[in-house]
């Protein structure tokens, strides 16, 4: 008898064991700013930084070469869990609910250098001021080296890509390591990462951009009078906040919502409305000419980027898309511009009830960094060639940071690895 028992609970052993083996990894990749920043040149962290936050001009140490954004000492770090702030430690909680939801469904958290193939999950840091180009052909790079490590047959995998993270996994799967170019004809798409990503789950993902991206390039983010987090000048020199401006602007407008002949795809716009470090007015170690120049560069890579995240391919995407994308907050979707004696000013904000019609111009709903409607694509054809067919589109009342561990995507989650 004791035989027979020991017998049937091998044999669950071993059927647990392949069971673990067939299940693919999955990887997760954060959004903005999700990943540590450590200085090569002193081993010290350098984001996040309260000492550098609260130094007169102190994360302008973050600003990237404009013309060689590679070209710097800083890179990505751990994945950001806590925060600390004097003698207090604030944790991240955004993957609480996933991780939970991942070890109940038998996975554990594993080791990117040593992957066993048996039910792990993994994250994926990196340096998030990056294009979304740079930052996506070196996912695919490490991928292709991470399955080298991997046991023979290991599935190919879930990507959980987070905010400007679902970007990268889409850039990864079209192209793989292939550069766009800065001009001629674009690469085709060949599905190059189609062979390691099975499915990948687009979280509050930009696929259509997000307004808030231009805003932050205007006022900077938790930013004042040459203290806090991001400067306005800091993030003009970060590829992946051009990245993120909408591939189709809603217009700016003046105080009595009339449509203002300001075309922001332009720097001449920039400079007409004065935005971001484009104000002659503005603050900047940036010669004006040198800010004109890098302007027009990173639109007209922008508008590259996007034609290429939105051209199709001759073969239909192998791997199976999902979105999450929250719609119970209010989004910035547009900006006031008026005119005055010393130039224009933009304002954000809800406008004054005595003009409360102007708050549909103004705001969309969204998930209080990204609108309903970029994740979903709504302006896209959601041709089967492309990267934005999409298996499965949900919608949760949670806000941007706490999308991955939503509900909804839990339950969209179990249904794709149980």
């Amino acid at each position: 008898m004791r035989r027979a028992a020991l017998v049937v609970v091998a044999a669950a052993a071993l059927t647990a064991a392949a069971r673990a083996a067939d299940r693919p990894p999955v990887v997760i990749v954060p959004g903005a700013p999700g990943s540590e920043l450590i200085d090569t040149a002193t081993g010290k962290r350098v984001w996040p930084s309260a000492k550098l936050m609260m130094t007169r001009d102190g994360n302008d140490l973050l600003a990237l070469p404009l013309n060689d954004p590679a070209g710097t000492s800083i890179v990505a770090g751990p994945l950001l869990r806590k925060v600390h702030v004097g003698g207090l430690t604030f944790k991240i909680h955004a993957y609480d609910g996933l991780e939970k939801s991942l070890r109940e469904l038998g996975y554990h958290e594993g080791d990117w250098e040593h992957p066993k193939g048996d039910a792990e999950y993994f994250y994926f840091p990196y340096d998030w001021r990056q294009s979304i180009e740079t930052s996506g052909r070196r996912f695919f790079r490490e991928l292709t080296a991470f399955y080298a490590r991997c046991p023979e047959h290991t599935p190919a995998a879930v990507v959980l890509g987070h905010s400007l993270g679902g970007l990268l996994a889409r850039y990864a799967l079209m192209y793989g390591d292939t550069p766009l170019g800065l001009e001629g004809p674009l690469p085709p798409v060949d599905w190059a990462g189609a062979r390691m990503i099975a499915t990948v789950f687009l979280v509050a993902t930009p696929n259509e951009g997000t307004f808030v991206s231009l805003k932050s390039l205007e006022q900077g983010i938790f930013h004042r009078g040459r203290y806090g987090a991001f400067s306005p000048q800091t993030l003009f020199t970060f590829p992946a906040v051009f990245d993120m401006i909408p591939k189709r602007l809603a217009p700016l407008v003046d105080d009595h919502g009339k449509p203002l002949a300001i075309n922001l795809e332009e720097p001449a716009g920039w400079e007409r409305a004065g935005w971001s470090i484009l104000d002659p007015r503005a603050r900047s170690s940036i010669p004006y000419e040198d800010r004109r120049t890098h302007l027009a560069r990173e639109l007209s890579r922008h508008a590259r980027l996007w034609e290429a995240l939105d051209q199709l391919a001759g073969t239909p995407n192998p791997a199976a898309l999902y979105v999450v994308a929250g719609w119970s907050k209010s989004v910035q979707r547009s900006a006031l511009v008026s005119d005055g004696r010393h130039g224009a000013t933009v304002r954000f904000g809800s406008p004054p009830t005595t003009r409360a019609s102007l708050k549909p111009l103004l705001f969309e709903p969204g998930d209080a960094m990204v609108p309903v409607s970029s994740p979903a694509a709504e302006s896209s054809s959601h041709d089967p060639a492309g990267s934005l067919c999409f298996t499965r589109v949900v919608r949760s009342r949670r806000v941007h940071q706490d999308l991955l561990s939503s509900p909804e995507m839990l339950a969209a989650l179990n249904d794709v690895l149980k």
